[in-house]
């Protein structure tokens, strides 16, 4: 026994042995070249400066003097032995090797008289918490249970104070579910929970059992919760959701102790709107649904959920990650969801702080009007912008730095909304937000800078204002055309602003010709207008260089073919016909003419316009 106690860690193989032989072989190298002795007292001090089961190893040399010189170590002294392998950082497998080593040599030890104390509970415990640290997927939840069995046998032995505990449980819980058994962890935790709900039962009708079974508490459940969500597995999500599920039935059936973390509802979210999960097609709402029934326990009075200051798991990820689950997928309610998210994150926010709506939360928002497509998408929108300002100027005003500052993506997304959305004034939505960015640039908003994408947003709304929602049937109908004319009236306005080059470096690139081109063939404009607009918006281009696929696509699409091809030759491409005639006898039909043919002039800026677009 004393054997085993005295060379447990150094019998235990290391993966530094080799690095710590290589020092000491350094070492001894560089004393000759000296012309010293190298001792070994130089790669002992190295090891002890590098190995982390030094501690361990240390602690179990003393316990070996003591035993040595006669002493008898009580139950406290290898607890603290076992207490050193269990706090090294990065023992792993060594550690609950040496750990499990300690526990045998102590059983054997009082088996032959030589200690008073036999291993109890705590010592059984931090060897299966050593084991749970240890990384080893094949063997820790194994050796785990092995343990408990062995202490249970012990417990029905007579042994005293060896009748496994909470703790005990937890660890072997915990053992399997971070060494990738989570199934086997959920399994021992509903044994767990079916025990204790039956002796409950039992109890009620007047029947008590002789040793009462352990109950779970939160860490049991939140570990199979967590581990579950974590699972790279389509169905982790739905298998942690029913165990916080089991969990919550479990708490209101008396033990209102027993109560989720934040971080069990944070994992579960990430899983459905980020993780493996994300893909189903359920899983925003579930999110959703989670994240509502959050918010509900914590009005309920378990304020833990929603901690006051920012907690590792900040919740306002929980927050903004359920809005940009709706919206990635465009889904139509990805808006109403978001404003709903808001308003909960606005209210709360004066008891918790961390749920303070911040620029990063008003994105999330926005982008959610931009997704959905609805006819008052762009006004909401609009509405947030407008109050994020005001906060602006409001922290302005009382010397505080704003949290929710606008930023040139606010803007855009804004805009976008406006572009999406079936209502009759979109052009005019979209060109009112671009206003608001330019009046933010000029009160010293340095982020809200407008920039090309702005103004080509603005002739993207433009263009598809010929299009409107009807407001008693609810179907998409043709604008009227004094809609369209005054949305053309927009997109003119704005080509002619930015060909001015209202801030430095903001000019047209070929996504604003080729969408003002766009304009003058979606919109019903009367007496030829659009084929003159378009024919001198492509010479603009041309003159600039700015000539893509995009641009002639969008051309073709407005100009008649020969209309096309007289564009072509005022712009100052004369032949052609050079590669096959490009118009058919009845002249209805047009060869396709690629970009290449066209004179290198055209197209000299383009692709570095779109590489800084």
């Amino acid at each position: 026994a004393l054997s085993v106690i005295a060379n447990s860690a150094s019998s235990v193989p290391s993966s530094l042995d080799e690095y710590y032989e290589s020092i000491g072989n350094k070492t001894e190298e560089a004393a000759a070249m000296k012309g010293e002795n190298a001792t070994s007292t130089t790669a002992s001090s190295a090891r002890r400066a590098f190995n982390p089961l030094h501690p361990g190893r240390a602690a179990e040399s003393i316990l070996s003097r003591m035993l040595s010189s006669g002493l008898r170590p009580n139950a406290y002294t290898f607890a603290s032995v076992l207490n050193t392998y269990q706090r090294i950082p990065n023992g792993k497998l060594d550690a609950a090797m040496a750990a499990d080593a300690v526990i045998r040599g102590m059983e054997s030890l009082h088996l032959h008289g030589r200690i008073d104390d036999a291993p109890d509970v705590f010592h059984y415990t931090m060897a299966c918490a050593c084991w749970s640290r240890s990384g080893e997927a094949g063997v820790a939840g194994e050796r785990c249970s092995e343990i408990l069995r062995h202490m249970m046998e012990r417990d029905a032995a007579g042994h005293d104070r060896v009748r496994p505990n909470i703790r005990t449980f937890n660890a072997v819980i915990d053992s399997h579910a971070y060494n990738g058994r989570v199934g086997d962890a959920e399994d021992m935790l509903m044994s767990m929970v079916d025990s204790y709900e039956s002796s409950a039962a039992r109890s009620m009708d007047g029947i008590e059992d002789e040793e009462l079974p352990v109950r779970p508490d939160s860490f049991s459940f939140n570990t199979v919760i967590q581990q579950w969500a974590r699972t790279r597995t389509p169905e982790g999500g739905r298998r942690a959701e029913a165990v916080l599920n089991r969990m919550l039935r479990f708490m209101n059936d008396g033990n209102a102790d027993v109560r989720p973390s934040e971080s069990s509802f944070a994992y579960i979210i990430f899983h459905y709107t980020k993780g493996a999960g994300r893909l189903a097609k359920d899983a925003p709402d579930r999110a959703l649904g989670l994240l509502r029934k959050m918010i509900g326990l914590y009005r309920s009075g378990y304020k833990e959920l929603l901690p006051v200051q920012q907690n590792r798991t900040n919740p306002i990820f929980c927050f903004t990650s359920v809005i940009d689950a709706h919206s990635v997928l465009r889904r139509p309610d990805s808006g109403a969801v978001g404003e709903e998210l808001l308003g909960h994150m606005t209210r709360l926010s004066g008891r918790v702080e961390s749920l303070r709506p911040n620029t990063y939360a008003f994105l999330s928002v926005l982008y959610g009007w931009s997704s959905c497509g609805s006819v008052d998408a762009g006004r909401r929108a609009t509405a947030l912008l407008e109050r994020m300002e005001a906060e602006m100027v409001e922290s302005s005003r009382a010397g505080e730095e704003c949290i929710s500052r606008t930023t040139q993506r606010c803007y855009v997304l804004a805009q976008t909304a406006w572009a999406r959305s079936p209502a009759p004034d979109k052009a005019e939505g979209a060109r009112r937000v671009l206003e608001m960015m330019e009046r933010s640039y000029e009160m010293g908003n340095m982020e809200s800078r407008p920039n090309a994408q702005a103004y080509s947003m603005v002739l993207n709304s433009c263009a598809f204002a010929d299009m409107v929602q009807d407001g008693k049937t609810g179907r998409l109908v043709r604008a009227s055309p004094a809609s369209q004319a005054r949305a053309f009236e927009v997109a003119e306005s704005t080509l002619r602003k930015v060909q001015g080059e209202p801030y430095p470096g903001v000019l047209p690139n070929p996504v604003i010709y080729g969408t003002f081109i766009k304009c003058c063939g979606r919109l019903d404009l009367p007496g030829g207008r659009s084929e003159a607009a378009a024919a001198s918006a492509f010479a603009d281009c041309c003159d600039a260089g700015l000539v893509t696929d995009f641009v002639l696509t969008q051309l073709r699409y407005v100009l008649s073919p020969q209309r096309y091809l007289r564009a072509l030759a005022d712009s100052g491409y004369r032949d052609v016909n050079r590669r096959g005639k490009s118009l058919s006898r009845d002249g209805k039909r047009l060869r396709r003419i690629r970009l290449d043919e066209l004179p290198a002039g055209w197209r000299r800026n383009a692709e570095r316009s779109v590489r800084d677009r």
